[in-house]
C-alpha cells in the first residue's frame, strides 16, 4: 500500500495559500521523490494499464460541471474515442530523457496573420519549445515577444502589473504546435486572452499572455481557472 506524506513547502507554495495540495504529473526525472525512495505518482497510476491506455485526460472548464480529469479512459461527456487524438512526441531534455510535457512551437497567428517568434534558446532546437502546465494560470513567454504580441493585438496597455487588454477586445489567436505529421494549429478561447477573472479595472481586463524571462522554459502554456 502506498503512503502519503505532508509537505508544507513545495515550489514556493505554503499552506497559507488557497490550495489543498499539488498533484504532480511530470516525468520521474523532475520528481522530488528520489529513485531510491520509490516510484512517482504518475508511474503508479499508469502501472495497471496497458500501453495504449497510459494517458490522462484533462478538460479545464470555467466551472466544475464543464471540467474533467480521467486516467486511462475518456470522459464520454467530452470525447468518445482516442481515434480523434493527435499524437505528438514529447520534446526530450536529452536523448531518451524527458522532464516536462513539451512540444515544439512553430508560430502563432493573430486574426489569421502570422506572428514571428524570437529564436529558440534551447540548444539544438530549431523552434521555440512550449511547456504545458495546468498548474500555471497564464500563458508566459519572453518579454520581447509578449510586448510585440500585445502591440499587434491593439486595444492593450502595459502596466506595472503586466499587460491589460480591453475586456471586449475580440481576437482570434492560434498556436502552431507539434512535429512532422502532428503539426497543427490550436486556437485559444478569446475569454482566456481578455481574462476577466484575473481582475478588472473599468473596461480593462488582465491579459492572458504575460511576460516572464525568469522561467527555465521558453514558453509555458496554461489554462486560466
Amino acid at each position: 500500500m502506498n503512503s502519503l506524506a505532508l509537505k508544507t513547502f513545495l515550489f514556493s507554495l505554503t499552506q497559507d495559500h488557497r490550495t489543498c495540495g499539488i498533484l504532480g504529473l511530470s516525468f520521474p526525472v523532475e520528481a522530488s521523490i528520489p529513485d531510491t525512495s520509490g516510484t512517482t505518482l504518475l508511474e503508479n497510476l499508469f502501472s495497471p494499464f496497458n500501453e495504449s491506455n497510459r494517458y490522462f485526460a484533462i478538460k479545464l472548464g470555467r466551472d466544475q460541471d464543464s471540467s474533467s480529469f480521467s486516467i486511462g479512459e475518456l470522459d464520454t461527456a467530452f470525447a468518445n474515442s482516442t481515434a480523434d487524438f493527435t499524437y505528438t512526441p514529447v520534446y526530450p531534455a536529452a536523448p531518451s530523457i524527458y522532464d516536462y510535457w513539451k512540444m515544439p512551437l512553430h508560430s502563432l497567428t493573430i486574426n489569421s496573420t502570422s506572428f514571428h517568434l524570437s529564436d529558440s534558446r534551447v540548444k539544438g532546437s530549431s523552434t521555440p519549445i512550449a511547456v504545458f502546465d495546468t498548474g500555471t494560470t497564464l500563458i508566459l513567454g519572453p518579454a520581447d515577444d509578449v510586448d510585440r504580441f500585445w502591440d499587434s493585438v491593439g486595444g492593450s496597455r502595459k502596466t506595472d502589473n503586466g499587460w491589460q487588454v480591453r475586456c471586449d477586445r475580440a481576437m482570434v489567436v492560434g498556436f502552431v504546435l507539434g512535429a512532422g505529421d502532428s503539426e497543427r494549429e490550436y486556437f485559444v478561447d478569446p475569454a482566456d486572452l481578455s481574462w476577466i477573472e484575473g481582475g478588472r479595472q473599468g473596461d480593462w481586463c488582465m491579459g492572458g499572455v504575460q511576460a516572464n524571462d525568469d522561467v527555465r522554459m521558453e514558453r509555458i502554456f496554461a489554462t486560466p481557472t
